[in-house]
């Protein structure tokens, strides 16, 4: 697989991007969606998951860096499991088209 390299500027179009609710795009060979929930007393709160029905598989983002979105779940025994989502290996799904 071929490496992209961004700039500045297309990393924060990027981020930017990921920061709106309902954003789809591919990376790792499948399709994944942004939620996001605001509550009035708090900052929002981000989700990237595979939009399988309500209770699909989501995963909690915990920061949006400058090279990568940081994620994070729980399993059954409460272990943490953390992943990353490199911007470089993510396509957005084209709408407009």
């Amino acid at each position: 697989m071929k490496e992209r390299k961004f700039s500045k500027n297309q990393l924060t179009e990027i981020r930017a991007k990921l920061m709106q609710d309902g954003t789809e795009f591919k990376c790792y060979g499948r399709l994944f969606k942004v939620s996001k929930t605001e509550f009035p007393s708090m900052d929002p709160i981000y989700a990237i998951g595979r939009d399988e029905g309500l209770f699909g598989p989501r995963m909690n983002v915990n920061k949006f860096g400058p090279t990568c979105v940081t994620v994070y779940t729980f399993d059954m025994l409460g272990n943490r499991t953390s992943g990353k989502f490199r911007y470089d290996l993510i396509e957005f799904e084209n709408k407009e088209a």
